[in-house]
């Protein structure tokens, strides 16, 4: 545990002096922590890998939080997962554990990028592209 912690903190005095695992590590911040690596730290390879998953897990965290109001709020769907209905706790349920997965998410993507890794956060990318081929303009190209 001591060759651990002094492992950390070794790290930490480098990257006072160079700033470039923890500026990637900024980029697990949640919602906002992506723009820094992503477009201030253009030269460094390190900040633009963690910045662009950054980037892609917060879409996925905003986009099914976005679904999830939208099954709560549209009037189709508001009587059976709105306030006071039959799947409301279901749909609360998944707000919550998606809450602390990306957090939990955060922290081991931070961690990582701190320790100079470039760890893929696992079915992040496919996720990703799944979404992105299901996009209408991504169709047409394809065809």
């Amino acid at each position: 545990m001591a060759d651990k912690v002094r492992e950390i903190q070794d790290r930490l005095l480098k990257n006072i002096q160079d700033g470039d695992q923890l500026s990637a590590a900024i980029a697990y911040f949640p919602l906002i922590g992506w723009i820094y690596p992503l477009y201030f730290k253009k030269e460094d390879k390190l900040c633009q890998y963690h910045g662009k998953q950054g980037q892609r897990l917060n879409a996925v965290l905003i986009g099914l939080y976005l679904v999830m109001w939208f099954l709560e709020n549209f009037w189709l769907t508001a009587w059976i997962f709105g306030t006071g209905s039959l799947l409301n706790p279901i749909s609360s349920s998944v707000k919550i554990i998606a809450l602390f997965g990306y957090l939990g998410l955060s922290l081991v993507a931070a961690y990582r990028a701190f320790m100079d890794e470039e760890w893929e956060i696992p079915f992040l990318q496919d996720i990703v592209d799944f979404f992105w081929d299901l996009m209408p303009e991504r169709k047409s190209d394809q065809d």
